[in-house]
């Protein structure tokens, strides 16, 4: 089993860095939930206050010394500018191995392929170093564009998860994604 610091070590790509969520990013993670493009298709509400992403950050954090959750902030190598976030949103070990995807990125920055980029990477961590057998990913009814990425990336879906959640006042249907280590094995080497 590795270490936190293994798992929660500074990822890079040839246009990124990942680098552990903190309250060092705590502004720019307050900018980037306060714009409700970006929480649109997620289960939280546009930021109203620092405080509410300090907490965020908390929440994070605390579970990731649990090895539930790891959480990266995504930002530009060249200027450290922040674009959003991306993580594992849970992990489950014991059982089955697998982990939830999750990723956000700031409108500016959509259809410029940084999300693709920063996913690809979040992957080979998770098959390489935290050693998954298979990666899920849900994705809300009504974003596309979270469904054709993961499509591009050789995600298979597999289902639709009809009023699977709750949150901002209604039930939220889902679609469910995954990809396998063997099929990383196969698109991916």
């Amino acid at each position: 089993m590795p270490a936190n610091h293994e798992i929660l070590k500074n990822l890079k790509t040839e246009r990124l860095i990942l680098k552990p969520v903190s309250q060092k990013y705590k502004e720019e993670i307050y900018n980037h939930f306060s714009d409700p493009n970006v929480t649109k298709y997620m289960d939280i509400d546009v930021l109203e206050s620092i405080e509410k992403a300090e907490e965020i950050i908390s929440y994070y954090t605390e579970r990731e010394d649990k090895e539930e959750c790891y959480r990266w902030v995504v930002l530009k190598n060249d200027d450290n500018t922040f674009l959003g976030t991306c993580g594992f949103n849970s992990w489950e070990k014991q059982r089955a191995n697998r982990a939830e995807i999750g990723y956000d990125l700031s409108k500016k920055y959509w259809k410029k392929g940084f999300m693709s980029e920063a996913v690809v990477r979040l992957i080979k961590h998770g098959f390489e170093i935290l050693n998954l057998h298979r990666i899920e990913a849900k994705v809300t009814e009504g974003n596309t564009p979270s469904c054709k990425l993961l499509e591009k990336l050789h995600f298979k879906k597999e289902g639709f998860l009809r009023d699977y959640n709750y949150w901002k006042g209604d039930y939220v249907s889902e679609y469910m994604y995954s990809l396998l280590k063997s099929e990383y094995q196969k698109y991916y080497k």
